[in-house]
């Protein structure tokens, strides 16, 4: 599995990142432990996912034994019916024999696709009841997971995994942190265009964020990279006007004078 393989992968990047077991390095480990326990979830739901295949596949198989049968009830129907036509000099009492005999026929294919429509039903309700009994993803374990896609370069994977989270739990907590994630990941694979409607969904939505001042300097870093400088200044002016003494305020203030400073013609 893709996704199997990604965990493979994340779980080695983290390893490889942790070194020493230093005190800083703590959400390090924690999360190297996390990826191990996803793996674990990810055989098991795989096995679960095998044992029922199986059980379908053999129901399935056992329908098909049936159709061929009606299929061979609806040949003699059809011979029968051929028969008959072909017999007007037979005597009354032998069309008699051959009219019971079609009967049959008739009843034995009403049977089997009465018994089929059964098994369908039957393999329905299974395949409800399956997608019903396994277990949705906790809001922490999906936020984990696009996080571990993230660090290790899968951006498609976890801007699939943060917009599931927005749209299974809106009102979580981590909802800003999901929508901030989704932005970045399209700035890191540079999708400016999306990276700009998704930091502006950000600031729309939860303005008084801690990372409302990396959202919109970010989102001039885009506007930049679209060529559309204008905006790019709107966005720095807006950090150093809001977020004064900050990192980010500090970076503003310098694009913005790279942004004014005249190209000089080569």
């Amino acid at each position: 599995m893709n996704i199997f393989k990604n965990l493979v992968m994340a779980g080695a990047v983290v390893l490889l990142a942790t070194g020493p077991a230093y005190p800083q390095n703590k959400d390090i480990l924690r999360l190297n432990a996390d990826v191990l326990q996803l793996q674990n979830q990810v055989k098991q739901l795989q096995l679960s996912m095998d044992e029922k295949t199986a059980a379908l596949t053999r129901l399935v198989e056992k329908m098909a034994d049936q159709v061929n049968g009606i299929e061979s009830s609806v040949t003699k129907l059809s011979d029968g019916i051929a028969s008959v036509k072909s017999s007007n000099d037979k005597t009354a009492g032998e069309l008699s024999t051959l009219v019971n005999n079609l009967g049959m026929n008739v009843d034995q294919v009403n049977e089997g696709l009465t018994s089929i429509r059964t098994q369908i039903s039957s393999v329905s309700q299974q395949l409800a009841a399956q997608a019903s009994s396994e277990p949705l993803a906790k809001p922490e374990d999906l936020i984990r997971g696009a996080t571990v896609d993230k660090l290790s370069g899968n951006y498609d994977l976890a801007i699939e995994g943060f917009k599931e989270f927005l749209t299974k739990y809106p009102n979580d907590p981590k909802a800003a942190q999901a929508q901030y994630e989704v932005a970045d990941a399209y700035y890191n694979q540079k999708k400016f265009d999306q990276a700009v409607i998704e930091y502006d969904l950000f600031l729309q939505k939860y303005p008084n964020d801690d990372r409302t001042r990396s959202a919109l300097y970010k989102k001039g870093l885009a506007h930049v990279e679209l060529n559309q400088n204008p905006l790019a200044l709107a966005a720095f002016n807006r950090v150093v006007k809001d977020f004064p003494n900050t990192t980010e305020a500090a970076n503003a203030n310098s694009k913005i004078k790279e942004l004014n400073t005249p190209r000089r013609a080569r």
